[in-house]
């Protein structure tokens, strides 16, 4: 240090002693910051960094655009900005880093040898060190940067990994920087086993990390940096694979990483936590008291070590209450318990945190033992709900949300049940529901208001797009939260969304513009029938209900999710289940609605229900006992129809007259699949469209047929006003925006749930979408049930007024009936709202009669499937099956 000490005070008196228009000037500037950015990364002194960066940016300004040395200039720039970001977390520091080295890439010629150099640091801006051994999220950042891990967009990752495959190929074999690079490549590759879970990346990052230590001198200072990156490839794998070799070795190289660093240098604060969340996994796996405690005091350290106000002080303190949980657990010491929680308020308010890691914690803390009985669960949970839309920014794509929208699965259900138990009544809890659910769907319906405020009023809408493109940044709420309070902006920022919103909010119509509804509007949606929110938590099980005269609470006192999620390990599709459904949910909420017996005359009553959780995938519809013939059903009391949430339902009667009484000619898309490539015959499919087919020209529909490709369909979606589709579908089990319905270049094109978002009809919005394929409605991901992501929603999302799907396989002959009665029904009482929840009622009742008529007559009802199911790729054994239950109406 005295060395270095003392070639900083030279530099700057070379520095003060050059003229401004000294042609060295430049490189006394630059040495200048070199240095000083050498001692920061020693020190961690904020002061230096501000000044190195002052001084890159100085020496940039002092050469010419044409300048042949620019570029390394530009280079430096870069990186101070990236180290400026890790420190602060200002992602204005982020996308000015990104900015200034992509200019030091385009200014480097491609046969440049500085090339590698400049191209490296870019993908650190665009990429992240491997995901750390955290027990949550991330560990922490080290110097690479990280536009991915703070904006979770998967291209920033690849072209990353594309930047840093580029500079290893452009580097000599014996080149000194070519260790660097290599390791920069096992990083990328590491964050990408993270987020796709391929073993093949993360065996490579780690015989990548190998090669890097093996090839690096013990004494040179990065030697614990790259250290450390085998070390997390090596827990990583422990996580997946359970060797505990892999643990003992990640554990080793840990401590060699954190011995190989100066007690004072800003990088032990990293190594540290490393070491602590490894001991707390060995101690969780080998029952070890000595490795928790160890954990708990070696976190501590890294936490005493990391500056206030760094973003990594979030995660360790996180860290740092899983460890405090876990000692509790262990010897019932309940100051670990109090300490615990604690750190997880400290990181659900720290600002400077990434806001994925601030409701990670606000999760941590409310699954605390005795919760209910900690007077701030409810703020806590309130707070952390509030975040969960600010994980995620427009700019990003629907991929990306989803996968950073999984760490909150379940979260709101379990605020909104908190709510209920301290008394803040069943108005607050269904705040939290519309808030912490349908993210991804908020943006649609967002994108329905903006459009209408371009209509009415062009110039305010033109600047209040001009103001989300401003702020829509990481850091900033995304432009749902305009008016309300902003978390993580700065104070100019939420001055300008209040002065926006209130702005907005005072025109005639846009009362509440981009807003919650309000108690009065959710009043107003159950103009035409009750809306039943069941809300699953591990907490409490209930059912809210929203009428015209009021919203009330009733408790389900027999429900719990334990039992929920053993029934959908068990068969959804049996007659016990729809029992069960009836007994301990369906039941009571009929009765307390006073629907207590079939209706008398013509009209039903109809009914929306809005299920959480796990419960989504269950036929509330056909609940009840149906072989008694005692209306003891949910089919013999109501019409059901499915929403994602209230927001969901109130923004489809918004566009409900318009999909009736609009400008669309009313053409009838029909694509029957009896022969897909690959999958099983649907003998029947053809039938089902002519059915189809014959009733719409009864009613004088004109219709098409287009080729059963994704463009030709795509673009026959435009001019539709009911779509038809008989054939297979196909739900991804991990992925639902990769589900879809299988067309003919289904292999090549694939006709996805994410294509379909695409798709933007809402401005002159279609009718109906009858997908009569197997499980147009399932979502098999749970860590996507809240987003309510499959076939039918994405229809609705593109701006179909109206959608019957199907929760699981359907049978290819029974498909050409429930689809024959729904449309004859139609065409006898016209196409309205109405008609089409009462034709598929109808149908499956009808069905079900028929049904029951075998199952008194002969003991038995149809066994397995009478022909063939629409289940792309799957051949369904043959067992006793319910084949009227899966059709569902989605009015959303």
């Amino acid at each position: 240090m005295t060395d270095l000490e003392e070639a900083i005070s030279v530099a700057r008196q070379a520095v003060d002693a050059t003229a401004l228009d000294h042609p060295r000037l430049v490189w006394r500037l630059n040495n200048l910051e070199l240095l000083l950015g050498d001692r920061y990364s020693r020190s961690g002194v904020l002061a230096d960094l501000e000044e190195a960066t002052h001084l890159a940016q100085q020496a940039v300004d002092t050469v010419p655009p044409d300048h042949p040395n620019r570029a390394i200039l530009l280079n430096n720039l870069g990186l101070r900005l990236g180290e400026k970001y890790l420190r602060t977390g200002a992602i204005a520091d982020l996308q000015d880093a990104i900015n200034v080295a992509q200019r030091a890439v385009d200014a480097t010629p491609t046969d440049n040898p500085q090339r590698p150099i400049v191209l490296n640091n870019l993908g650190f801006r665009l990429g992240d060190r491997p995901s750390g051994p955290g027990w949550t999220v991330k560990q922490s950042r080290n110097l690479s940067g990280d536009s991915y891990s703070r904006t979770g967009a998967i291209a920033d990752l690849e072209e990353a990994l594309s930047i840093a495959r580029q500079a290893i190929n452009a580097t000599p074999s014996d080149h000194p920087d070519r260790a660097g690079q290599l390791s920069r490549l096992g990083s990328c590759l590491g964050d990408r086993y993270s987020r796709t879970r391929a073993i093949a990346d993360l065996e490579e990052a780690i015989s990548i990390a190998r090669q890097v230590v093996d090839a690096t001198p013990p004494d040179r200072p990065y030697q614990a940096r790259i250290l450390s990156n085998l070390g997390n490839g090596l827990h990583n794998r422990y996580s997946r694979i359970g060797a505990i070799a892999d643990l003992e070795e990640a554990i080793s190289i840990a401590r060699q990483a954190t011995n190989a660093t100066p007690p004072d240098h800003p990088d032990r604060a990293r190594y540290l936590s490393h070491l602590g969340a490894f001991t707390g996994y060995r101690s969780s796996r080998t029952r070890a008291i000595a490795d928790l405690e160890e954990a708990v005091s070696i976190t501590r350290q890294a936490i005493d070590a990391t500056p206030p106000g760094c973003p990594d002080r979030a995660i360790r303190f996180t860290n740092l209450g899983n460890s405090l949980c876990n000692r509790y657990s262990r010897t019932g010491v309940i100051a670990d318990l109090e300490e615990a929680k604690r750190c997880f308020i400290d990181v659900v308010h720290q600002t400077t945190a990434i806001i994925s890691e601030r409701v990670v914690a606000g999760r941590r803390f409310l699954s605390s033992p005795g919760i209910l009985q900690d007077q701030q669960a409810y703020s806590i949970a309130r707070t952390t709900i509030d975040l969960i839309p600010l994980i995620v920014t427009r700019s990003l794509q629907n991929a990306d949300k989803r996968h950073l929208l999984s760490a909150a699965v379940g979260l709101s259900s379990d605020a909104a049940a908190i709510a209920l138990h301290f008394l803040h009544g069943p108005v607050v809890a269904i705040e939290l529901l519309e808030t912490g659910r349908g993210v991804i769907a908020s943006a649609f319906f967002e994108r329905s208001e903006v459009s209408a405020l371009e209509k009415g009023h062009p110039e305010m809408a033109r600047s209040f797009i001009d103001l989300q493109d401003k702020l829509d940044t990481p850091s900033s709420p995304t432009f749902l939260a305009i008016a309300e309070q902003p978390i993580m902006a700065t104070e100019t920022e939420g001055k300008q969304r209040q002065e926006a919103g209130l702005h907005l909010r005072s025109q005639p119509g846009f009362e509440r513009f981009l807003l919650s509804p309000s108690e009065a509007d959710m009043l107003k949606a159950a103009l035409y029938g009750p809306i039943v929110i069941l809300n699953v938590s591990s907490f409490r099980c209930d059912a809210v209900i929203i009428t015209q005269s009021g919203i009330r609470l009733l408790e389900l006192p027999h429900l719990s999710q334990e039992t929920i999620n053993d029934r959908v390990v068990g068969n959804l599709q049996s007659l016990e289940t729809l029992e069960w459904l009836w007994d301990d949910i369906v039941r009571l909420i009929l009765d307390d609605l006073g629907f207590t017996e079939p209706p008398s005359g013509s009209q039903w009553p109809h009914i929306w229900w809005v299920p959480t959780g796990n419960l989504t995938r269950f036929p509330l519809h056909a609940a009840g006992h149906h072989l008694r013939r005692s209306g003891e059903t949910a089919l013999d009391r109501v019409i059901s129809s499915y929403g994602s949430s209230v927001k969901a339902i109130i923004n489809s009667r918004r566009r409900g007259a318009q999909a009736l009484a609009g400008g669309k000619p009313h053409n009838v898309v029909v694509v029957a699949m009896p022969h897909t490539p690959g999958q099983q015959l649907l003998e029947f499919a053809g039938d089902e469209v002519n059915a189809v087919l014959a009733t719409c020209r009864s009613m004088g529909l004109q219709h098409t047929q287009p080729r059963p490709h994704k463009n030709s369909v795509s673009l026959a979606l435009e001019t539709c006003w009911i779509f038809h589709f008989a054939g297979h579908g196909g739900t991804h089990p991990t992925e639902p925006l990769h589900s879809q319905l299988l067309l003919e270049d289904w292999d090549r094109e694939p006709f996805t749930v994410a294509r379909l978002l695409e798709t933007n009809l809402a401005s002159n919005p279609p009718f109906l979408a009858y997908l009569s394929a197997c499980g147009t409605g399932q979502t098999l991901d749970e860590t996507s049930v809240d987003e309510s992501i499959h076939l039918a929603s994405a229809f609705e999302l593109a701006g179909f007024r109206h959608v019957i799907g199907t929760l699981w396989s359907v049978d290819d002959r029974l498909s050409v009936d429930m689809a024959r009665m729904t449309y004859e029904v139609l065409h006898s009482e016209g196409v309205r709202d109405e008609s089409v929840s009462g034709g598929l009622h109808y149908a499956t009742r009808l069905l079900r009669d028929q049904w029951i008529d075998s199952e008194t007559d002969t003991g038995h009802g149809r066994s397995g499937l009478s022909s063939s199911a629409r289940d792309g790729g799957l051949l369904v054994p043959e067992r006793k099956r319910l084949l009227w239950v899966p059709y569902v109406h989605y009015d959303t």
